[in-house]
């Protein structure tokens, strides 16, 4: 039996560690735990979630989309809705529930800039 980090089953998995903790939580992924406590998938298991189409979020998984670019003209050539299109796409495939939208057209190197 082949068995993953948590870092490797995250990435084959597409998502945050974080998120895989909270699937164990809940009951929707079982890893195996070393003596020494560290988490380890087997392959078979993430196979599984790869092959039912992943684990879906929760119902109640909202959250807000945030989109910046550093330039008005950046924003004029559509940027930012382009941003907003991937990140609702993404947040759809997975089961979020997006509650808020938010963009910004300012540079990050500018610490005093307003907001």
């Amino acid at each position: 039996m082949e068995l993953l980090s948590i870092g490797e089953a995250a990435k084959r998995l597409g998502v945050h560690p974080n998120r895989l903790k909270a699937w164990e939580k809940q009951g929707l992924i079982k890893p195996v735990r070393l003596p020494s406590g560290h988490r380890r998938y087997p392959v078979e298991e993430i196979n599984r979630i790869l092959g039912t189409g992943g684990i879906k979020a929760e119902p109640d998984a909202a959250v807000v989309l945030y989109a910046r670019v550093s330039t008005k003209e950046q924003a004029d050539a559509g940027n930012i809705e382009r941003q907003l299109e991937r990140l609702r796409a993404y947040a759809g495939e997975r089961g979020y529930r997006v509650v808020a939208e938010h963009s910004d057209v300012a540079s990050g190197l500018n610490q005093n800039r307003r907001g």
